[in-house]
């Protein structure tokens, strides 16, 4: 009995050695890359999936997608240090910087805006709206607290000419996504919204565009970025780094691996980058 119990034992255990259970290259632990929850969870899994396989090929460490249920689960998972990489909007990462040492990796570059974005503010072409000074006591949409190009930008951009932003015009709930804003700006439930620059572009088959108009522009910031936490060793994320960064912008070889992210490639990026960034966000209250 005894021996049949052992041979048993013996079994499984050869078993799960076989199946990699005992493997100590197997067991090691995952790298953890975050993102914040713009989409749901299936469409974020298919955007990055193909980038995440990319990077367990490259760096010979599994890459596992971590999905945070909102945007302050971000911050909290980075300085709680149940993330390890992470890809998030700009505002986001220096907010984050301002917390914990995080090292900004490579800067994306978008099929549209490139390595570098900025907003717009939008209005009706019937508003009667043709300059920002007209938009005083206007009733004004934006995305949300923490969006740079649907919020951030636009403040930064009202300050400059002259206005105070809390109290020369009228906030209306914030709309969530670029979508809405432009909507509410279309259905005239606000006077202008701040969305992205190629937010106009993207709707032009789901509303008539044409009766909309830019009376404003931001600066350029600079795009998202890609982020180490302290948790890695330095040869990992200099991996990280590396494998980013054979991804140039605009590569045809690209589109497998970032095509369903909707990014053309990477470019080195330093922390001094988002300095300007900084001092938008410190002057709405965001940092």
């Amino acid at each position: 009995m005894k021996k049949g119990f052992r041979r048993a034992v013996m079994a499984v255990a050869v078993a799960l050695s076989i199946s990699g259970a005992f493997s100590p290259g197997l067991v090691a632990a995952e790298i953890k890359f975050g993102t914040v929850p713009r989409l749901s969870a299936p469409e974020l899994q298919a955007m990055f999936n193909p980038l995440t396989e990319y990077l367990t090929r490259e760096i010979g460490e599994k890459v596992t997608l971590v999905i945070p249920k909102n945007f302050d689960a971000v911050r909290d998972m980075v300085i709680a240090g149940q993330m390890d990489i992470g890809f998030i909007n700009p505002l986001l990462y220096v907010q984050i910087k301002d917390k914990v040492d995080i090292e900004p990796l490579a800067l994306s570059s978008e099929v549209k805006s490139g390595t570098r974005l900025r907003g717009i503010i939008i209005v009706r072409k019937d508003s009667g709206v043709t300059k920002l000074q007209d938009l005083k006591g206007k009733k004004f949409s934006f995305v949300d607290e923490d969006s740079p190009a649907g919020h951030i930008f636009q403040k930064l951009l009202l300050s400059k000419a002259g206005f105070d932003v809390k109290k020369d015009i009228i906030m209306m709930p914030y709309g969530k996504t670029h979508e809405n804003v432009t909507m509410a700006v279309f259905n005239k439930t606000t006077d202008a919204g701040g969305v992205r620059e190629e937010q106009l572009d993207k709707m032009k088959g789901s509303l008539d565009v044409s009766q909309l108009k830019i009376v404003g522009y931001t600066d350029y910031f600079p795009n998202w970025p890609f982020f180490s936490t302290g948790k890695l060793k330095k040869e990992t994320t200099d991996k990280i780094r590396a494998a980013l960064l054979k991804l140039k912008p605009n590569d045809p070889q690209n589109e497998k691996i970032l095509g369903p992210a909707r990014l053309t490639g990477f470019i080195p990026v330093t922390d001094k980058e988002y300095d300007d960034l900084r001092a938008a966000a410190k002057l709405v209250g965001a940092l």
